[in-house]
């Protein structure tokens, strides 16, 4: 009787649905350009910048790539731009802001000027990934709340200053 009511329990027990971990959706910001390109099947990315076009209002990623590691002669350089939809420019804060699934309005750039020049960087939560296997390029801009503790973690006690350095590109991967 008791072997016949471990069994029945044993069996219930596996029947009966299970909690599952929460899945990971991935950042709340992921904007993937719509535009495409192809490049050198063995390039290396020379250069990479973001611009703000005012006239169309819109963020662009403009990614160089460059040929010189084959060692074939006179280097060559492919330059191509992406657009990052979605993206808006907060002039009253200076911030480049997008707004995720939630509603939720998340900074992922801004200007920053160095001497005479202006330029346009990342916000420590907030990426570019140019993805070019075999030469087809993707640009994606990935961003996650500046508030969102995984920019937080980490001991800021082994720093004399009382920061600390969070690899933004390793929290998407």
């Amino acid at each position: 009787m008791l072997r016949s009511s471990l069994f029945f329990l044993l069996a219930l027990l596996l029947l009966l649905p299970r909690e599952l971990p929460a899945q990971d959706d991935g950042p709340p910001i992921s904007i993937t350009s719509p535009d495409a390109g192809t490049t050198f099947a063995y390039g290396t990315i020379k250069s990479h910048t973001l611009l703000w076009n005012p006239g169309q209002r819109i963020l662009l990623a403009r990614v160089t790539f460059t040929d010189a590691e084959l060692n074939f002669g006179q280097p060559q350089e492919d330059t191509h731009e992406f657009r990052l939809p979605g993206v808006t420019y907060d002039e009253a804060k200076g911030l480049f802001v997008a707004t995720s699934a939630k509603g939720e309005i998340i900074p992922v750039a801004h200007f920053k000027k160095v001497l005479f020049l202006k330029t346009i960087e990342t916000t420590r939560n907030a990426a570019i990934r140019i993805l070019h296997p075999r030469g087809d390029l993707t640009v994606i801009l990935e961003a996650i709340s500046p508030n969102d503790p995984a920019l937080h973690t980490g001991s800021a006690a082994n720093n004399p200053d009382g920061t600390h350095e969070i690899d933004i590109r390793k929290l998407f991967n």
